[in-house]
């Protein structure tokens, strides 16, 4: 008893590729060199921008972030806008540690998405002992 499988059509084209001498045709099943990009698109929605950011925070240390939103970010483009709620660990600087926070999340979210963060608005809600 065989199984018959069903043909899928979908309304995607493949893209051409072009053959040259320096890129030689590969096999179907050949992975490209890591400079190839095939193509297509990638969008990282706001909510994982806001999760990167408040892990980020987190951790460093004598900070947590609010209990509720403690992230929130706005996109315009490839220019991210973050606003975060922390609390500082009593007797920390506040200012020091928000600088801290601040190159912290930039890094992060600029590694992990790829976008350039524009700013980094930081409000303190507590102080924790």
């Amino acid at each position: 008893m065989g199984v018959a499988m069903a043909h899928v059509q979908t309304d995607t084209v493949p893209r051409p590729r072009a053959e040259t001498a320096e890129t030689p045709h590969r096999g179907r099943h050949e992975r490209p060199s890591a400079g190839h990009d095939p193509g297509g698109r990638v969008d990282v929605v706001p909510t994982v921008i806001e999760k990167a950011a408040a892990c980020a925070a987190r951790e460093v240390p004598g900070v947590g972030t609010a209990r509720h939103r403690a992230a929130r970010v706005r996109v315009s483009g490839q220019a991210v806008l973050l606003s975060l709620r922390i609390g500082v660990r009593y007797p920390e600087p506040v200012r020091a540690t928000a600088a801290l926070v601040r190159e912290s999340v930039r890094s992060r979210v600029e590694d992990l998405t790829g976008s350039r963060v524009h700013h980094i608005d930081i409000e303190i809600v507590e102080m924790v002992r």
